[in-house]
């Protein structure tokens, strides 16, 4: 036995994942009545062999997984049994197969069901009927390294009639969630559950709060399942934790290998977003609670410049005490500058301009910045840096409040020629700032809001109720 061969299900699936960045699983559904076009007159074992082998070498690369319904073989007897085995012998034996069976049974019917589909078939997976409990499920589990895929929430249209069934808690596919992850681990139980339904994959999600389980998502394309909205609700944060099996999509298009590659595009332009989403929010958690340990945040009575009188203060100039953190920080920025189109960074003197600094080098953008008052001396420029009038120019600031020293940078900015559109702030301080520019035209974009600050520093307990409700009051009475 090779080492691939020795591999469970999880290791194949994962390793072959990043190996062919792909969650695409092509679904091996030979259906000579209805595509009669695709297979010879004659459907012998051969014939069946070599249409499977032929998807097969189209598309090895472009998948994580295949998937061959029993069915579909079963149908023509011995001769198609004959080709299911040689078929699923002929997949590379490090892309894990999942056997589309829907066995049920229990006692030596279901000891029989897994030892045909593990040690005659030999597939690595298979789909099963939770409907008679621990027992029918339990044979298939004594194979290590195998996994099974419970039927939780199918994709036919009347399916909501009995999997919607409502107890005195909880309907019954949520019911089977919960009950099936007392059967076996995560390395041994994943989901079947409908890409017709995404709203009902988000809320599976949240039934599995410690180990996520894989999801078998059919029902995109030809049944009608979206696609898009099946990712963003069934994935899990790292942009992973589902297999999209696609069959008539890929198997009956015209090019089989350019439909699948078109399909792994799509899958993962929605897995780069939530990857993105899921980072952005790590950084930002990070964040916090490394600008409250710096003492960039504090909580006590402050006076500010205005004279006013403050729960809170911001000491951003803390931000060069460390250079792993100024460079934290400066990911954030960066984050926020990808989608923007710009000629120069243009810092709001004189706090912004370490922070410009890091970020213009983590860019690798031009850097300029504005006076804060009149030049006598020197060349007398109201700008710093090298420009033509005419080029855009995106504002770096740390923190806004009302808006009204970002907005006297960018004035000066403009009045050298430069064009103003877009200014990017560490911290929001949902003083009226961000309207307040909005309504002039300017687009403010924020990693932190103050809200979500308070947020996570009462979560983590550095801060009390207490202090949040006293902060919450003040900016609720001081805002433009």
């Amino acid at each position: 036995m090779s080492e691939n061969e020795s591999k469970s299900f999880v290791e194949k699936l994962n390793n072959a994942v990043e190996r062919n960045n792909s969650l695409l699983c092509v679904g091996l559904d030979p259906d000579p009545v209805n595509y009669l076009a695709h297979f010879p007159k004659t459907i012998d074992t051969e014939a069946l062999i070599a249409w499977g082998t032929g998807i097969i070498e189209k598309t090895a690369d472009l998948v994580c997984c295949y998937k061959p319904n029993f069915a579909f073989y079963e149908q023509f007897g011995p001769s198609g049994l004959e080709a299911l085995r040689q078929t699923i012998a002929a997949v590379p034996h490090d892309i894990p197969v999942l056997l589309d069976a829907k066995r049920g049974d229990i006692g030596s019917t279901a000891v029989a069901y897994a030892r045909a589909a593990f040690e005659v078939w030999g597939a690595d997976a298979i789909t099963v009927s939770p409907y008679l409990g621990k027992d029918g499920i339990a044979p298939f589990l004594e194979y290590p390294g195998k996994m099974v895929f419970i039927l939780v929430y199918t994709s036919n249209p009347s399916a909501k009639d009995i999997q919607e069934f409502t107890g005195e808690k909880l309907q019954l596919y949520e019911y089977i969630v919960q009950q099936a992850q007392s059967w076996g681990s995560h390395n041994q139980i994943g989901f079947v559950v409908g890409a017709t339904q995404p709203q009902i994959l988000t809320h599976i999600r949240s039934l599995m709060p410690n180990h996520p389980h894989w999801i078998l998502a059919p029902g995109v394309g030809a049944q009608g399942g979206n696609l898009q909205a099946t990712l963003l609700d069934g994935l899990d944060d790292n942009g992973s934790g589902m297999i999209i099996p696609v069959s008539r999509s890929v198997i009956y298009a015209k090019a089989p290998q350019a439909s699948a590659l078109s399909l792994r595009g799509e899958i993962n332009q929605v897995r780069q977003r939530i990857k993105l989403t899921h980072r952005i929010t790590l950084l930002q958690n990070e964040l916090i609670q490394q600008l409250y340990e710096i003492g960039c945040i504090q909580f006590g009575e402050f006076t500010l410049a205005s004279g006013e009188q403050s729960p809170i203060y911001f000491d951003l100039q803390r931000l060069s005490v460390d250079p792993l953190f100024l460079k934290m920080a400066a990911l954030a920025y960066t984050d926020l500058l990808k989608p923007l189109r710009f000629d120069h960074l243009a810092a709001v003197p004189y706090a912004a301009l370490t922070i410009g600094t890091a970020v213009a080098l983590s860019t690798n953008s031009s850097l300029i910045y504005p006076h804060k008052e009149p030049k006598m001396h020197g060349m007398d420029r109201v700008v710093e840096g090298v420009f033509s009038p005419g080029e855009r120019a995106t504002v770096i600031a740390g923190l806004i409040t009302t808006g009204g020293s970002v907005m006297k940078a960018v004035k000066t900015l403009e009045t050298a020629g430069l064009t103003v559109s877009d200014i990017v702030v560490l911290i929001d301080r949902e003083q009226g700032g961000r309207p307040f520019l909005a309504e002039k035209g300017y687009q403010v974009h924020a990693a932190l809001r103050l809200s979500e600050i308070l947020d996570v520093l009462q979560e983590s307990g550095q801060i009390t109720g207490t202090q949040v409700v006293t902060v919450r009051n003040y900016i609720k009475e001081n805002s433009i």
